[in-house]
């Protein structure tokens, strides 16, 4: 499950803006800046639709981040090449 500090820690190792993030998603479901600004409010698991947080997975995985769901929830971006 997605949690608050990993939206904010992989959207700022992409330098993206909420609405950047936000306008990206929204290509395969809407989402509102308001709504990313929500959850990256969050401490620990982010509640909200699933269909639109599996859209802001997908963004971020497919620019690159990965997020790490072992013991210590994170987020870092994955070796180029």
């Amino acid at each position: 499950m997605l949690q608050g500090e990993q939206l904010r820690a992989a959207r700022a190792l992409l330098r993206w803006t909420h609405k950047e993030l936000a306008e990206k998603a929204s290509q395969l479901e809407p989402v509102s800046v308001d709504a990313i600004r929500k959850w990256e409010a969050t401490d620990g698991p982010i509640r909200g639709i699933n269909t639109k947080l599996d859209a802001v997975v997908k963004v971020l995985e497919a620019a690159g981040v990965e997020l790490l769901n072992s013991d210590a929830p994170g987020a870092r971006l994955r070796k180029a090449g």
